[in-house]
């Protein structure tokens, strides 16, 4: 039986291929050359290293860079991994031009350049934007919680501290106890002495721990990531993470802003949903959030800030002194031009005009009470109420924002329910499919530019999918030559002419449309 067979590797080859030829015409890595080459990286806050002690020049930061987006995009993270990967992987190779740094170099570049991921995130969502591939219309707001390189074991809050306080006191009062017992030889006393002191040893460690959380004033700390915080990503699975908010796009799902936080979505929406409407270049901007967003402080901002907003309404809260559902807040009818509540028995409950401070935890929102002489003769008072006093009815200042999402959500909820197909499968990807369900970095700072560099791949992933490759090969040329002559004027305007003011028109390749650049005086050029 006869075999395909390759090539004797002893053989030398008369006629050899360049690296170049061995690189596939449609391979990604040459789309990720010609992406990196149209940034101006310097003007993008990345940092130049310049020439070593020893005086070895540095490795550019366009090639540190590409190596980390093709190890992003290949679901290659660490360092060693990469650099492993510029020792074996012909793609990386062509890539790097058999540039070969070792694992400190490329870490400490993703370390000491985390505003640079995000700047170019932010730069990359804008040529998105400027091409058309952003409708800016609806965006979806949701978060996902990402593990921290900070153990359950090293985060603290008050009860634990305590428990381990009162544990270590156990064991020090049985130590002390064996030794009035007596009887015992110098080597256990010797023993049962130096147990002790690690006792005593490990009980300062916990009251530093202590007097730390009593002076930072928050409810936990952790020790190895002071940034990072113990949550509950699902169900009754609790891990020390971030929380990273992040706004899609309706239009093609894409990513155009992001935050890593250490908090809950509670007062999340506001910021979230003025940064989308920021990056998608609009004045007004509906935006979808599921029910962890609704707050009604939130709710009324993003009203007054032009954002019209879908968030689920939350399961109102029941207590005891409302006996039978159907008398439950929601059935009383407000009125606003007498500014009254009518109760299902026809009875109007009036307000004498104060606002009352309502404390919650250490938010303070002014209500207005309202009641009525009429529960007190009412034979249903007690299937109301159990108040003696009546029925007593708040309504907080930001109520009437609240009832208009409430029933935008009602009356629309097939629009509701493309929150899930716009923003839910992003995480999926992201966190199932690609592993990165945890985070490498430390601190907030870092890994919002680890996060720029994510999105930024799936933002990528995501335009190499919807664009042919020639398509898209045009519109990173475009970008390249845009950036070529920016560079020349701007450098021209600065060197030979102070009054140097010019008009270009360079094609907008995505809808075959024109952008002007107007260059002033002081060398800045407009918007696009």
């Amino acid at each position: 039986m006869s075999y395909l067979t390759g090539y004797d590797r002893q053989q030398a080859a008369l006629f050899t291929q360049s690296i170049d030829e061995l690189i596939s015409i449609d391979s990604p890595v040459r789309l990720i050359d010609l992406f990196v080459d149209s940034l101006d990286l310097k003007q993008l806050g990345f940092v130049e290293t310049g020439t070593s002690d020893t005086g070895r020049p540095s490795y550019r930061p366009a090639d540190l860079f590409k190596l980390y987006i093709y190890g992003y995009l290949n679901r290659v993270r660490t360092s060693r991994l990469l650099e492993r990967e510029c020792q074996r992987n012909i793609e990386v190779m062509w890539l790097l031009h058999g540039l070969q740094p070792c694992f400190r170099t490329i870490a400490g570049f993703r370390s000491e350049n985390p505003q640079g991921f995000r700047n170019v995130f932010t730069h990359f969502v804008k040529q998105l934007n400027k091409s058309g591939l952003i409708g800016g219309n609806t965006v979806a707001i949701d978060s996902s919680k990402f593990r921290a390189v900070n153990s359950k074991k090293n985060n603290y809050n008050q009860a634990k501290i305590e428990r381990q306080l009162s544990y270590i006191d156990d064991k020090i009062n049985n130590y002390i106890s064996d030794l009035d017992q007596g009887d015992l030889t110098e080597d256990q006393e010797e023993q049962i002495n130096q147990k002790i002191k690690k006792q005593r040893q490990r009980k300062r460690k916990y009251k530093r721990l202590e007097k730390q959380l009593r002076e930072s004033g928050e409810d936990q700390i952790s020790t190895t990531d002071p940034d990072a915080r113990s949550m509950i990503l699902h169900g009754s699975v609790i891990e020390v993470a971030f929380n990273v908010q992040t706004s899609v796009d309706d239009k093609h799902k894409l990513v155009v802003d992001y935050e890593p936080t250490n908090v809950n979505d509670r007062k999340a929406l506001l910021n979230a949903a003025l940064k989308a409407k920021e990056a998608c270049g609009v004045k007004k901007i509906t935006v979808l959030a599921d029910k962890g967003y609704h707050n009604a402080e939130q709710i009324d901002s993003c009203t007054n800030e032009g954002i019209t907003t879908y968030v689920s309404p939350q399961d109102a809260a029941r207590g005891s002194d409302i006996p039978t559902p159907e008398y439950y807040g929601e059935k009383f009818n407000y009125n606003k031009r007498n500014d009254s509540y009518t109760c299902p028995q026809g009875h109007v409950l009036k307000t004498n005009g104060r606002w009352y401070a309502k404390t919650h935890g250490q938010n303070v929102t002014q209500v207005k009470h309202y009641k009525t002489n009429a529960c007190s003769t009412c034979k249903v008072k007690y299937q109301c109420t159990r108040n003696k006093h009546g029925r007593l009815i708040e309504r907080s200042e930001y109520a009437e924002s609240v009832e208009k999402n409430d029933n935008r959500v009602k009356q629309n909820l097939d629009i509701y329910r493309k929150r899930q197909e716009i923003i839910e499968h992003i995480f999926g990807t992201i966190k199932r499919q690609w592993g990165y369900d945890h985070i490498l970095l430390k601190g907030l700072e870092k890994n919002n530019g680890e996060f720029g560099l994510i999105y930024l791949i799936y933002n990528f992933r995501r335009i190499v999918n919807i664009l042919d490759d020639k398509m898209i090969k045009k519109w990173l040329k475009s970008l390249f030559k845009l950036n070529l002559v920016l560079r020349s004027l701007m450098d021209g305007c600065r060197n030979k002419s102070k009054n140097l003011c010019k008009v270009f028109l360079i094609p907008r390749i995505v809808d075959y449309r024109f952008l002007r650049i107007s260059f002033c005086t002081n060398c800045r050029y407009s918007q696009f």
